[in-house]
């Protein structure tokens, strides 16, 4: 993963200020062009503070060292804003927005949670070689 900046680097905080602002464009993007929302100065700025701290955990991890953390991570991000954007275009009778949410919120979470096991056995099977 020679793309991710090294470890405890300065360069961690543009990485989490990029990933914070193209995630809350995409949420914004999804609510306001895609649904067709009046736009909310209010609820553009809580999808701001998501993306902040969606980006925060992520990219903290990173920051830490665990790039599988990270990798997961944004790949479960990616995939629920993926289903998000594809809930859009189904006739739920007005619950699109909701399910898009929570399958992204699902998949956010899972591919924390998924990144979160594949670091934990990484440093497992590292601690086993050096012993």
């Amino acid at each position: 993963m020679n793309f991710l900046p090294p470890a405890r680097t300065g360069r961690w905080l543009a990485w989490s200020a990029g990933y914070a602002l193209l995630l809350w464009l995409s949420l914004i993007l999804h609510r306001y062009m895609w649904l067709g929302e009046p736009f909310n100065l209010i609820l553009a700025l809580r999808w701001a503070i998501l993306a902040l701290i969606i980006s925060g955990i992520v990219n903290g991890f990173g920051w830490l060292g665990a790039q599988l953390v990270w990798i997961f991570s944004t790949a479960g991000t990616v995939a629920g804003l993926f289903l998000m954007y594809l809930y859009t275009y189904r006739e739920m009778s007005g619950f699109e927005d909701l399910a898009g949410f929570l399958s992204f919120g699902l998949f956010t979470a899972g591919g924390f949670a998924l990144g979160l096991i594949a670091e934990g056995g990484r440093l497992l099977i590292h601690y086993w070689r050096t012993r």
